[in-house]
Order: C-alpha cells, then structure tokens, then sequence
C-alpha cells in the first residue's frame, strides 16, 4: 500500500469522525431528552437503551460472513446512508405526538424502534470498519493516532452538543420538540457528509482466512482460558454494572424535582459536556501513556476509579460540583475507553480483528441489555424510602463496578512488551511541562 494514500486515507478517516461526531452530539445525544419530551417514563428510558443496544449488537455476528462476500468499504457506507436516513422517521414521531393525538407510550415505543434501527446499522458496520481501520493504522501509532483521532472528534460533538442545549433553551416547554426535530434532520446532514468522506478512504485489499474463523458458541466456551476472552468478560459485566445507572443521569438531571434535579437542557449539557472535555483533553495522554506503559496498565488505573463516578452523584446535587465530578469521570473514561480499544488490537491477530470486535459487541450489548433494562425495572417499581431510588441505583451502579474491576483485573495479562510501570503522574506532569511556554528562571 501506497503511503501517501495510506496517509491519505487517515486524513480522511479524521474528517468522517468530525462529521459522525457533530451527528451524535445533536443526534443521539438528545434522544434521552427527546423521549422524556415524549412523556416516556423510566421503564421506557431504560428499554431506550436496552433494546436497541441488543439488537445491535447481535446483529454484529452477521457482519463476518458478509465481510467475506462484499467490501468492507461498501458494508459501511451502505449502513451509514440507512443510518443518516432513519433521522426522518425519529423526527416524524415528535408531529405524529402532536397532531395526531399519539399517545406517550406509542410515542415511545416508535422512538424506540426507529433508534434500533439506527444502532443496528452502526453496530452492523462496526467490525468492517474497525478491520478496515486496523489495515490503515499502524502497530506503533495506533495510540498517537486514535488519541488524536478521538481528541479531534471529542472536540467536534462537544460543539455539537452545546449548540444542541442552547438551541433547545430558546423553545418554549411546549414547542421543544420542533427544536429536537431540527436537531435530528441536522444530524442527518452531517452523517451524510461523514459518508462521503468514508468514499474518499482506501480500502486495503481483505482476504478473509477460513483458518482464521471460529463461531461465537466456540467462543463463549473458551472465553475464561484465554486472556481476549477473560477481557472480554471484564468489559462486559463492567458494561452491565454502568448502564444499571448510566440511561438515568439524564433522567435524574432533566425531571422536575422531588424526582430529579429539573435542570435546564443547557445546565444538563453543561454537566454532561464536562466529561467529554475532559476526555478530549486527556485522550492523548492516555494514548501516550498507554502506547508506553501498556493497555493492561491504563486499564487497571482507570478501572479503579470508574466505580467513584456514579457515587461522587450522591454526595451533592449543586451544579458546579456535578461539572467538576463529571470532569473527573471524563478524564479515567478516556483511559479506560481508549485503552479497551486498544487491547483487542493488541490481543487479536490482523485476520481476526472483524471477528473478535464482532463477539466482543455482541457480549457487551448484551451486558447494556441487561444493565439497563434492570435499572429501568428497579427505577420505575422500587421504592428506597431512606433516599432516592434514583440515586440509590447509582450507589449499587459504584460498588458493581468495584466488584467487577477487583475480581477481574487481576485475571488480565499485557501482550505486548511496554516498558516499566511509573506512577501516572510522574507521566502527567511531563505531559504538562511540554506544553506549558518556555519561561526564565
């Protein structure tokens, strides 16, 4: 391969990421919030990101075999048009709500559907793609270039993100839904923009092995004797133990009180986007400090600190302080997110990258499945009494994650040679040092 076109080609992978992004931040960002405008109720929330998540992600276990029929290229610009295209019928829900007289759950229940779709599609292209990235990228860059890649992208939904909140500010209560349905045809724009950036990468050639495949029953068997399986395994019960809390943040943040915070849709983005700058800030450290030390190491540090994320919410609901506990949250979430990733390209040989990331997505929408589904249940018929059932669900989310982290860990190995652990903050300061301006002393 050509490396002026491999190079090329990368700028352009940059470019669909800013464009994918930017539909995010203004699309899926705001279907929670879009629901909840809905009237949906918490069970429904939490089925929101259940059902979707499972279905798309069982739907990865086809992509193999198509891989070896059709272009990973072709997989995934197709899935992207039908992807950028199911924004249409999402937004017809909000008219069909107010002027047909549509009830809520009907409502929901087609937001519902429609959403799977569009997960289905991106989960679908999934491990095409990352197969067709890990072709493009080399062994020794790949923490420089997806930190740089992610930063970029970070920076790009944050923006998104906030003119979604400042744009839904300026509507009345009862005219908010008009601003969602422009936010999602928007969303569709740019997810047609990052398609045709998507056109303009080089397709490596791809030769599917037969050797190389193994089924997802033979798998799952095997998975606690070899070391992919059991990081497999860790990422999905942690997985499972953050969607317990992670659809009802939103929830806990936008309904009135006393049954959540009743903040407005910028103080919410605000609070949210605190974690995602943080994490555009930190990914690149993360990224160096794991192409350095090692995967393994990055997961352990941030692994430990996950669980604190959903408990620090029970100590205050004061804005300034949930900005800067989500803060924290973002800075070990780039770790743990960057360096998930990174470990199965590390872990799995070039001719079964597709293969693997496909099983890996199908146990971890399972583990989304269950976690919120769960969450959902216990959110809508629970009743604590000595504290919020909301912030009670957060509590079991904190000590699961624990659990999960300290048996699981320690079951994991490094598989590749990095050098010798240091203290994450001897990195973090010289991570600093080099670009703070040069003074004299």
């Amino acid at each position: 391969m050509d490396e002026e076109v491999r190079k090329k080609s990368l700028s352009y992978s940059v470019k669909d990421g800013i464009a994918w992004s930017v539909n995010s931040g203004i699309g899926s960002s705001y279907i929670a919030p879009y629901a909840l405008a809905l009237n949906a109720n918490n069970t429904q929330i939490g089925l929101l990101t259940s059902v979707p998540n499972l279905v798309a992600s069982l739907s990865q276990l086809e992509t193999p075999k198509l891989m070896e029929k059709t272009s990973r290229k072709r997989m995934v610009t197709n899935c992207v048009l039908v992807q950028a295209l199911t924004w249409l019928p999402i937004s017809l829900i909000a008219f069909l709500f107010l002027f047909s007289k549509v009830d809520s759950l009907i409502a929901s229940m087609l937001v519902i559907l429609f959403y799977t779709i569009y997960l289905l599609m991106g989960s679908f292209l999934s491990p095409a793609w990352s197969s067709w990235m890990g072709d493009l990228v080399l062994k020794k860059e790949r923490g420089r270039f997806f930190g740089r890649r992610n930063t970029i992208v970070g920076i790009a939904g944050l923006s998104a993100m906030l003119f979604g909140a400042l744009f839904l500010d300026i509507f009345k209560q009862s005219e908010v839904l008009f601003g969602f349905v422009t936010l999602f045809l928007i969303a569709m724009v740019a997810r047609l923009v990052s398609r045709y950036f998507l056109t303009k990468q080089y397709e490596p050639k791809f030769k599917y092995e037969h050797e190389y495949y193994f089924s997802f029953s033979s798998f799952v068997r095997k998975m606690k004797d070899n070391n992919f399986g059991r990081f497999t395994i860790y990422v999905t019960l942690m997985t499972l133990a953050v969607n317990l809390a992670a659809p009802f943040f939103t929830v806990y943040m936008l309904q009135a009180p006393p049954l959540g915070l009743g903040f407005s849709y910028l103080i919410f983005v605000a609070i949210t986007l605190s974690a995602s700058v943080s994490t555009v800030l930190f990914m690149p450290l993360w990224g160096k400090f794991s192409d350095k030390y090692g995967n393994l190491r990055s997961l352990r540090i941030c692994g430990l600190f996950i669980p604190l994320v959903p408990i620090l919410w029970l100590f205050s609901a004061d804005r300034v302080y949930l900005i800067i506990a989500e803060g924290v949250s973002g800075f070990f979430w780039a770790g743990f997110n960057l360096a998930s990733t990174n470990y199965i390209y590390d872990a799995v040989s070039k001719q079964r990258i597709g293969i693997c990331f496909a099983y890996f997505g199908v146990l971890n929408g399972i583990g989304i499945f269950v976690g919120a589904t769960l969450g959902g249940l216990f959110a809508t018929y629970i009743n604590v009494g000595f504290m919020s059932t909301l912030l009670f669900l957060f509590l079991i989310s904190g000590v699961m994650r624990l659990a999960v982290s300290v048996v699981m860990l320690p079951k994991l190995k490094e598989v590749r040679k990095v050098e010798p652990a240091k203290p994450l903050w001897y990195f973090m300061g010289d991570f600093i040092r080099k670009r703070l301006p040069p003074h004299s002393h």
